[in-house]
């Protein structure tokens, strides 16, 4: 009877050790962070908008898993480091504003993420572009301030991007950086100026 008592307390203990979430600077990943990338708007169980409070419970607060970077406007910037990378996350006060990542960990349901390829494809005659590449309503190394970015942004949250200039900052807006046409990283923000 003692012996089932200290292997059911045992267990008891195993599953609720199990089912926390580990955070620190060890980049230990959380058990319950789940792999999931939502495009454009949720990596894990964080996604743009979503309450700070909340976010702070599960994956920690300043100082507690999260490690703030800076301030600004009462807003600030920090990392947790999840799956062997950080994950940067913004809080516009008291809401997630901007996330970015380059974990392979997160993916859609179909497996893209960081390492999948997309596809260049054919060029679009439009009024501000020769040639312009679109993939999933994303437009192909637009010129940000005074150079291509190498990347696919999409500007807004309509099906296709909005033209990215700077008539759209303050606007949502989501990066997929690239290195030889694989997927490096992502970023995306509720509020991009450049």
């Amino acid at each position: 009877m003692r012996l089932v008592a200290i292997v059911v307390l045992l267990g008891v203990c195993g599953v609720s050790g199990a089912s926390r979430a580990s955070s620190g600077s060890t980049g230990t990943s959380r058990a319950l962070d789940p792999p999931l990338l939502v495009p454009w708007s949720r990596v894990g169980d964080i996604a743009l908008g979503e309450p700070r409070a909340r976010v702070e419970r599960e994956y920690g607060s300043v100082g507690h898993g999260f490690h703030a970077l800076q301030r600004y406007g009462g807003n600030v910037q920090g990392h947790y480091m999840l799956h062997g990378d950080r994950v940067t996350v913004t809080f516009y006060r008291d809401r997630v504003g901007e996330l970015e990542f380059k974990t392979t960990y997160y993916r859609t349901k179909t497996g893209f993420g960081v390492g999948s390829r997309i596809p260049l494809g054919p060029c679009h005659r439009t009024a501000t572009s020769p040639c312009e590449h679109h993939w999933r309503g994303f437009i192909y190394n637009p010129t940000l301030r005074v150079r291509p970015c190498s990347c696919w942004v999409k500007a807004g949250r309509g099906a296709q991007s909005l033209q990215a200039n700077a008539f759209n900052f303050g606007k949502p807006w989501f990066f997929i950086y690239l290195r030889r046409g694989h997927v490096t990283g992502f970023y995306f923000a509720l509020k991009y100026v450049d």
